[in-house]
């Protein structure tokens, strides 16, 4: 019997050892895999878009085969704002805008609107090249960029004169607010209205014909709880109601700035079942993540799904908490999105001074410019404005429905190497004796039995 116990035992290790050996073979190729460039968020998937995976890769982004993995930081504070902290305090901003407007000297050419009118409807199939070669800032050229702008996130009126001096390529401006405060208002930087979400819709078209608003922006994130949060049906008949009417006006409208995660996708296509009748100009887009593979690869997916839409990526964000990799990010995206016909307008986020575990603001803690901001803004700081310890805060958008410290719908945990079992120290040891024990009582109930 204890001959036969032995045996029993044996066997069970020797299974054991093979299973292990296989795992820690598996596991090894899964983490080979892991760090290979992958994008996520696909809209030509199934309804699970989880962002994007950390690349570290300077190599030119090419549209990579969704993957349900992702690697994106969940630190990201959801931090975007608006000054203007709701439409009571606001309304005495529009009602004196005209004549603020009126006493503010015009801008010069060189901070002019362009209207960017593109309705390329091809498909590109890959970006073209991305210069890898040594980041360099060009400053003083002072020719505006007709794409790029600001999300104006910070709660420093002084702070918009960085961005709106002689050298400042920004051409236009946004704070997810349908009025601008004053500082906004008479920066000489074109000011984009948006109607955040349903509150105060009736008001939304004066409010922009007010401003002389050529543009318009509507519902910011709407299949996510803590942001606009509208069902898609209601959305579509405030719409047709209130929105769908400006357009008689000669203003552009922006179709809904849905997330990049697994609501976006099908809010958007619920809305646009539901709104047959609605013209939509241009379509935005938010995008937060690690690695230019997962944006490149998602901006170029809902272009390829939709493409009877020019695009505005109106929020973006490498949450890398590397700083070197956040840089390398913005100079490949701006470079890229310079070149792509189909995207009109892209505007990062965002225009603000630190927050914790942030890599990606424009500005110090006096309002000087970041390493990040001189090359977006392609100009050195002429303004700073340091104030007492802790008076800048977390700000909130319109309706107060951002929640400090809070990751954007479009973070997720990582599903890649950071949670992957790997076959190597004291884990394995401790599985290992687990299963050796568990053998042995399995072999002595055997022989007993």
């Amino acid at each position: 019997m204890l001959a036969r116990a032995f045996v029993w035992i044996f066997l069970a290790v020797l299974i054991d050892f093979v299973v292990l050996i296989e795992a820690a073979t598996s596991t090894e190729t899964s983490h080979s895999l892991s760090a290979s460039p992958n994008a996520t968020s696909s809209f030509s998937s199934s309804t699970s878009h989880t962002s994007s995976t950390t690349s570290k890769s300077l190599a030119p982004p090419t549209p990579p085969t969704p993957s349900p993995s992702s690697s994106q930081s969940s630190s990201l504070s959801s931090t975007r704002s608006s000054t203007a902290s709701s439409r009571s305090q606001t309304s005495t901003t529009s009602s004196s805008l005209s004549s603020t407007r009126t006493n503010t000297p015009s801008a010069p050419a060189s901070t002019s609107s362009v209207n960017t009118t593109s309705t390329s409807t091809s498909i590109s199939t890959a970006p073209p090249a991305v210069n890898t070669s040594a980041i360099t800032i060009p400053l003083g050229h002072g020719k505006k960029n007709p794409k790029r702008g600001l999300g104006f996130a910070g709660s420093v009126p002084g702070d918009i004169i960085n961005a709106n001096q002689t050298n400042s390529v920004i051409s236009w401006q946004y704070n997810w607010a349908s009025i601008p405060p004053d500082y906004l208002a008479t920066s000489n930087i074109p000011y984009i209205p948006m109607q955040w979400g349903s509150a105060g819709a009736s008001d939304f078209s004066t409010e922009a014909q007010n401003q002389g608003a050529k543009t318009i922006l509507t519902f910011n994130e709407p299949d996510f709880v803590n942001e606009a949060n509208m069902d898609p049906i209601d959305a579509a008949n405030i719409w047709m109601q209130f929105i769908e009417p400006m357009k008689s006006l000669g203003i552009r409208l922006g179709g809904p700035a849905v997330t990049a995660s697994s609501t976006g996708r099908p809010w958007l296509l619920s809305f646009l079942a539901a709104c047959t009748n609605c013209t939509i100009d241009f379509l935005p887009l938010h995008w937060y993540g690690e690695g230019i593979e997962g944006f490149m690869g998602y901006i170029f997916d809902v272009h390829a799904n939709f493409p009877q839409y020019p695009v505005w990526i109106t929020e973006y964000a490498d949450t890398s908490g590397n700083l070197t990799e956040v840089i390398d990010f913005l100079n490949q995206t701006i470079t890229t999105l310079d070149t792509l016909d189909w995207v009109e307008r892209y505007a990062w986020f965002g225009y603000f001074r630190p927050r914790t575990n942030v890599n990606y603001n424009f500005l110090s803690e006096d309002g000087s410019l970041t390493t990040l901001g001189q090359l977006y803004l392609e100009a050195n700081t002429i303004h700073t404005e340091p104030l007492p310890s802790g008076a800048v805060g977390a700000t909130n958008t319109q309706n107060g429905a951002d929640i400090p410290g809070q990751a954007p719908p479009t973070s997720w945990p990582s599903f890649n190497a950071a949670s992957s079992w790997k076959p190597t120290g004291p884990g394995v040891h401790w599985t290992f004796a687990v299963m050796m024990l568990s053998s042995c009582l399995f072999g002595a109930s055997l022989t007993v039995w």
